[in-house]
């Protein structure tokens, strides 16, 4: 069996391609960043059994990031990111995390 260099292999494939037209073609990725539903509720219980005023906005996408972790206290909330290994929210030091790739690495 003789192996097929990679130029020969693309040939190959190529044409399997122009005799098959019912392929689908495939669709071009949108570089637009998804925005957060504004009636999208919070992922975590603890977000969701926080008064509205003590959550971070809607806009913070660690609100319904599911590798983000919320804990409460009396004084404070903060939000840990388990694929970043930091706190990126809390309420002392609200930080406006707009975009992240860690919400596609469930």
């Amino acid at each position: 069996m003789t192996e097929l260099s990679d130029l020969e292999l693309i040939d190959q494939l190529s044409a399997t391609f122009e005799k098959n037209p019912e392929m689908p073609e495939l669709q071009e990725a949108s570089l637009e960043p998804e925005t957060p539903d504004e009636h999208q509720k919070p992922l975590s219980p603890t977000l969701e059994a926080l008064e509205p005023t003590r959550r971070p906005s809607q806009e913070v996408v660690c609100a319904t990031c599911p590798n983000s972790v919320w804990f409460a206290s009396k004084a404070e909330v903060k939000g840990y990111c388990r694929v970043m290994y930091l706190v990126t929210w809390s309420s002392k030091e609200p930080n406006e995390i707009l975009m992240c790739d860690g919400t596609a690495l469930t």
